[in-house]
């Protein structure tokens, strides 16, 4: 994977965290995705903007991550190529993919980032 578009700095939460914490750091850091871990740092989830979304149609924004985010969790590793991360979105419907090395998670990919290395090309 071309180191260039995978957003290295990776926010995580654990699933006890506030929903709502959450989604305040989403919103100060401007990003729309953040990797759940549990306490060894193995991802077993991902938070993203709809699942925030969903809890606030709910009225459920006090609730903690855990209740929300999506835990079978679609992701890439390193190795991969950009085509491979960009079939895999289209195919599953997806914005975001975990990107992991050696099953840590290293960078998110968005759909944004595939976007991005298509103008490049």
């Amino acid at each position: 994977m071309d180191q260039r578009y995978i957003s290295r700095k990776v926010i995580v939460v654990k699933p006890s965290d506030p929903l709502v914490e959450a989604a305040k750091s989403m919103s100060l850091l401007n990003i729309s995705a953040l990797a759940v871990v549990d306490e060894k740092g193995k991802l077993i989830g991902i938070l993203t903007e709809r699942d925030v979304t969903r809890a606030a149609a709910d009225g459920d924004i006090n609730s903690n991550v855990e209740r929300y985010m999506t835990k079978e969790v679609i992701g890439i590793d390193l190795s991969s190529d950009i085509e491979e991360a960009a079939k895999t979105m289209m195919d599953k419907g997806i914005r975001h993919l975990p990107v992991t090395d050696k099953g840590k998670v290293v960078g998110i990919i968005s759909i944004r980032d595939i976007g991005k290395a298509i103008m490049q090309i």
